[in-house]
């Protein structure tokens, strides 16, 4: 059965990039969200079907690698396709290109189909893999790397859950984890470095007015950062482990 692609175009707006212009990390994000939501919307297994069937999408995991970084005003491609449906979770593949065609961004991605009410996984229905071209030989694995806790935490920074925090599944939006994490990465580390890899596990749901803290190890290699990170809330419950790795800006392999 042939996978069906999807893909839209978009505009790095002025309040999607930081005081250099370039486009936060969470922008091109939310653009991978949005993609995933638009195609669901366009094969009609969308907001109403799922909601209709008491059913939702959760994010899993994120593997991101980022080759190049796009401007204010630069016009995007961002497409996706379906991997693989293995029972109650699904991957998923995404590519981000510059106008030139090259493709500054690559994602695998994870998700887990799961029931409303009971807070537990859900089948993907047949219906939901032949709309999205799956077939029954298509069950092949994405590799992702197993992330850990931080051992030796040396950054610490505290967030409070915001009512703008929350999605249509009446939880923290998964991007909003991911600014947490950038947010409380080293000013110096974020003026001289760009960010080069993302991996994420989200391990925990949180919800309005909780407080959240990162917990980061930073190591320094010649040429680059790498941050392990864990956010945790008040009672100290794991809620997503993530990884970055940063290049130096003046190394000379960059």
């Amino acid at each position: 059965m042939e996978k069906k692609f999807f893909e839209r175009e978009y505009d790095v707006h002025h309040y999607e990039v930081d005081k250099n212009g370039q486009i936060f990390v969470a922008s091109i994000m939310n653009y991978l969200d949005d993609l995933a939501v638009a195609q669901a919307e366009a094969l009609n297994i969308g907001i109403d079907y799922l909601l209709e069937n008491n059913i939702a999408w959760v994010i899993y995991k994120w593997d991101v690698k980022l080759n190049k970084y796009a401007h204010v005003t630069d016009k995007l491609k961002v497409r996706t396709k379906p991997y693989s449906v293995r029972k109650f979770y699904a991957y998923r593949q995404y590519e981000v290109l510059n106008s030139e065609g090259e493709v500054i961004v690559s994602a695998n991605s994870l998700w887990f189909l799961i029931n409303m009410e009971k807070r537990r996984p859900s089948k993907v229905t047949e219906y939901m893999c032949r709309q999205f071209g799956i077939g029954p030989e298509d069950n092949g694995q994405l590799e992702f790397e197993k992330l850990l806790a931080p051992k030796n935490v040396s950054l610490e920074k505290e967030f409070s859950v915001r009512y703008a925090d929350i999605d249509t599944n009446k939880h923290v939006n998964n991007v909003k984890y991911i600014s947490w994490a950038l947010e409380a990465v080293p000013d110096e580390i974020l003026e001289n470095s760009d960010l080069k890899e993302l991996k994420v596990n989200y391990e925990k749901e949180t919800a309005y007015g909780e407080d959240v803290k990162v917990l980061s190890e930073v190591k320094e290699e010649e040429n680059q950062y790498i941050i392990i990170s864990s956010i945790v809330n008040s009672n100290e419950e794991k809620l997503t482990l993530l990884k970055t790795v940063w290049n130096k800006r003046y190394s000379k392999n960059n």
